[in-house]
């Protein structure tokens, strides 16, 4: 058995590869501690792991953490040390909080395991989220691309995997040359949370013209094979409060966005902060498109992995995939640093310590995008039936009855088997409905998750159905089963579905088969004319996602929802 481990940024998770190398657990603890993002030390879920595959010292091989902790923790220190007096808050607040970094991690793992702490491995935080999408895929030769905040001392690499036996570091971008970091800066500038909000920023762009874009790409470039910030611009450099300076205030001559106040498509200033939405959407693009251009020009190959948290700006992918030199790019369930936790288990699985180990490739069977583990049934009937819920269809017939509810304009929850491995709801932890009905699905997205207008929900589509209504591209094909890009509507379906469409005439489309749970529901509902479903996670905001049947049950009663599904009956609340 080998276990991956990443914490103390954000997103602490816990994966488990077995012996031949099988994806067999994964775990975010923020699921057991319901603390959204939650970057503790994960012992719930990895308590919960070894209880449940009974890990030991005998059985355990390694145990990998997914960063190098001096290294991470170095980084950052010696930029402020260098550019910040010692008095600093940005220096003083890293020494103050060395007990709260990855620094104790092996203090942490003896605390709340037993395990030896000599089985204990670190792997480059870049090279856990290359190895997290080299996990998903055998094709060879590959690039690639990692685009997050940081991580160890970088921000930004290239990896040229070659072989099976080679993978080979060409570029990279120190700290604070970041462009995860820049749009966090945005993302906080528009008063969103930083990593949380950065998906709204996306929204929100589709809504604005990039007035800014020229500016704002002075401010953070690709040139002359380096990535340059200005950090004049942005305080997170220097400020433990502020990510950016009042030039970017000046630079946009408005003040930043009040976080407490609502903002929606008829708010005061709106279309203001939807043009830096959209300048910050391009000048991500653009300099994205620098770096897959670079790293093919140094390696002429066209097939690209692409993660970090930066990979998850599905409309990004859309627009990289317009470039003549891309072939494919696949984007993992989770490519953020979740997902890095299997890189980091998968680095163990390899058992080497180096960039340019043997990679013991095996026939690895692709994973399931429902993460592997102990499905938990207990007294589901009992428990749900004493709750005020009554059974309407048993898992025989509860296809045919949730089709007929969606039929007739009902919106459904469901807590369905495993939770999916990555951070988006694909149907196992789901609130779905008509996606052609757009009364339905405004109350869906307005009345039940009280959202704004600008964020609209996803479509799911059956495989054989997909492009009819999308301009699917084989570039990013596989991604779109997972949600990894946005994919531009037809133009002749774009009035059918417009409730689940973007402002700009995309949609962050679901592919799926009718092996699937929506699958299975869409193929009943063909003979309704209904072929789009409207996806949304389910989870109240700020909350992370369903995980446990008491979740579902305690979201249910806050959110009002009456019909629940889960993987032995549909059920009605009385």
């Amino acid at each position: 058995m080998h276990l991956g481990i990443s914490a103390y940024f954000h997103d602490s998770t816990v994966a488990l590869l077995d012996d031949s190398g099988q994806l067999i657990d994964f775990k975010k603890e923020e699921w057991l501690s319901r603390v959204k993002g939650d970057k503790s030390f994960p012992r719930l879920a990895l308590n919960e792991i070894i209880s449940e595959h009974k890990l030991n010292n005998e059985n355990l091989k390694f145990i990998c953490f997914y960063e190098k902790p001096l290294k991470a923790w170095l980084t950052i220190l010696k930029h402020s040390l260098k550019n910040n007096s010692i008095t600093n808050e940005v220096t003083r607040n890293y020494f103050k909080n060395i007990w709260n970094s990855s620094l104790i991690f092996q203090y942490d793992l003896l605390k709340h395991t037993k395990f030896n702490l000599n089985k204990t491995i670190y792997c480059d935080h870049h090279l856990s989220h290359t190895l997290s999408g080299f996990y998903y895929t055998n094709s060879l030769p590959i690039n690639s691309i990692v685009i997050d905040g940081y991580g160890d001392s970088s921000c930004s690499t290239i990896h040229h995997i070659k072989s099976n036996n080679e993978i080979i570091k060409i570029w990279e971008s120190d700290y604070p040359n970041s462009l995860g970091l820049f749009y966090s800066a945005i993302t906080d500038f528009l008063g969103f949370a930083i990593n949380e909000g950065e998906y709204k920023v996306m929204g929100l762009a589709a809504y604005g013209k990039p007035e800014y874009f020229e500016k704002l790409n002075e401010t953070i470039y690709f040139k002359n094979k380096k990535l340059i910030i200005d950090d004049s611009y942005y305080d997170f450099v220097r400020s433990i409060k502020n990510s950016f300076s009042s030039k970017l205030i000046d630079l946009f001559k408005i003040n930043p966005r009040e976080s407490n106040v609502n903002l929606d498509i008829n708010s005061a200033n709106f279309q203001t902060y939807a043009n830096i939405a959209a300048s910050a959407q391009k000048v991500i693009e653009y300099n994205l498109s620098e770096i897959f251009k670079y790293a093919y020009e140094v390696t002429k190959i066209k097939n690209f992995i692409f993660t970090g948290g930066v990979a998850m700006n599905s409309v990004a992918i859309n627009k990289l995939i317009q470039n003549d030199f891309i072939k494919n790019i696949f984007v993992p369930p989770s490519p953020g640093d979740s997902g890095a936790a299997i890189g980091a288990a998968y680095y163990a699985y390899i058992n080497k310590k180096n960039e340019k180990a043997l990679l013991k490739k095996t026939n690895i069977k692709k994973p399931d995008v429902y993460f592997p583990g102990v499905i938990k049934n207990s007294e589901e009937d009992e428990s749900f039936i004493t709750l005020g819920f009554k059974k309407l269809a048993s898992n025989r017939e509860f296809v045919d009855a949730s089709a007929n509810l969606i039929f007739e304009g009902k919106i459904l929850a469901t807590c369905f088997g495993n939770i999916e491995t990555g951070p988006r709801a694909l149907g196992h932890r789901s609130l779905i409905c008509n996606g052609h009905n757009e009364l339905v699905v405004n109350q869906l997205n307005n009345v039940i998750k009280q959202r704004s207008k600008f964020r609209p929900v996803a479509p799911v589509i059956l495989e054989k159905n997909a492009k009819s209504y999308f301009d699917i591209s084989d570039k990013v094909y596989e991604s779109y089963f997972y949600m990894g890009s946005v994919a531009n509507v037809k133009n002749d379906k774009i009035k059918e579905i417009k409730p689940v469409t973007h402002f700009d005439n995309t949609a962050r489309v679901q592919i799926t088969t009718n092996e699937t749970l929506l699958g299975k529901i869409l193929t009943k509902l063909e003979s309704k004319k209904i072929h789009v479903i409207a996806n949304t996670s389910f989870n109240i905001s700020s909350d992370p996602m369903v995980y446990s049947k008491e979740d579902a049950y305690l979201s249910c009663e806050r959110m009002g929802i009456k019909y629940l599904l889960t993987e032995n009956n549909l059920y009605c609340k009385d």
